[in-house]
């Protein structure tokens, strides 16, 4: 019997079991002795209930071995694993929490658009899906690198390096939506991964649409519910997200953007969702001082001209806004 097979976590690098960490506060869970399906955070409380045939050392789908917990949110749970025919192999395990007819139809519908742009080099490529005793799974490759959030905590972005950045993201957002007419719906830094190669990987389809489909099958949205993520959420995500299009996935590349010139959001936690619609509306475009001295004046136009309050004042293509991208990056 192999190691991982005798235990239920993995061992870090310090010699301790891994248990994951928080996805509030990045704090490392603990075990709750008490009762051993929970992990706990030591810091702000947070409590994650893994599901007993997702744990480390199990097998899922008779083909998976799982790794070590990655991370989560409220509605599903990642987890490096490997496939049992090729153990060198690491992908990542997307596993749906407690699931409901909703969630269910959201991971399927994923699944579904991540196979259909699977030929993109720029975004997570789906490797499995299926259902299995009212779990749902899928598996996708795994990329190691780090995601700009956790980048922007290292490291400071120069005008070069996001202006790259914003043209390898409109790339992948220009394929799906010319392609199949799919909107993301949720670009942030979390979102965007860099590779240890820098190759850019876009993740997370769980909230994306594709605009043409006639059935509206792919509607999926809980009734007075906003889907996205405060911060980076265009206007019309909270008035009129379902006439959305590829203008809202460009606002939220601009917020993405700005993030990373080292502006902080204007919105603010605990707020009702009032208090962000008016905070969004107040800082769209974003105020020419939040720009002052981080970047060009040509890039700060960019900038604020993806984020332009009305769909209709923001770039009109993928086109467009590419051959801005490409005018900022000649001058270097």
């Amino acid at each position: 019997m192999s190691d991982i097979d005798k235990t239920i976590t993995i061992e870090n690098n310090s010699g301790k079991p891994d248990y994951g960490k928080c996805p509030v506060c990045s704090n490392a869970l603990q075990p709750d002795w008490n009762d051993m399906e929970l992990l706990r955070c030591p810091v702000c409380r947070y409590v994650r209930k893994t599901p007993v045939i997702v744990a480390p050392g199990q097998i899922v789908g008779h083909k998976y071995r799982i790794l070590s917990y990655l991370n989560g949110g409220g509605c599903g749970s990642i987890f490096l694993c490997y496939p049992l025919d090729d153990p060198a192999v690491r992908l990542v395990l997307k596993v749906l929490i407690k699931p409901t007819a909703v969630g269910r139809k959201r991971f399927r519908r994923e699944a579904e658009i991540l196979s259909s742009v699977t030929g993109n080099s720029r975004i997570a490529k789906i490797i499995d899906y299926w259902e299995a005793g009212g779990d749902t799974y899928i598996v996708m490759e795994y990329v190691e690198g780090k995601n700009l959030k956790e980048l922007a905590r290292c490291c400071c972005f120069d005008e070069l390096s996001i202006l790259q950045i914003a043209y390898e993201v409109a790339r992948a957002l220009q394929d799906i939506w010319n392609g199949f007419s799919i909107i993301h719906r949720d670009i942030k830094p979390e979102n965007i991964m860099l590779d240890n190669e820098y190759h850019l990987k876009l993740l997370d389809f769980g909230l994306s649409k594709q605009c043409d489909c006639e059935d509206g099958s792919l509607m999926i949205t809980m009734a007075n519910s906003v889907l996205g993520t405060p911060g980076y959420m265009s206007p019309e995500h909270f008035t009129d997200f379902k006439s959305m299009d590829f203008r809202s996935d460009i606002y939220s590349l601009g917020a993405t953007l700005l993030f990373l010139l080292g502006s902080k959001s204007c919105n603010k936690e605990n707020c009702t969702m009032m208090d962000l619609y008016r905070a969004t509306l107040q800082n769209s475009p974003p105020p020419e001082e939040c720009f002052a001295g981080k970047c060009s004046v040509g890039c700060m136009n960019m900038i604020r001209r993806m984020m332009q309050q009305k769909v209709e004042d923001r770039y009109n293509s993928y086109e467009e806004l590419i051959d801005e991208i490409n005018t900022l990056l000649s001058s270097y």
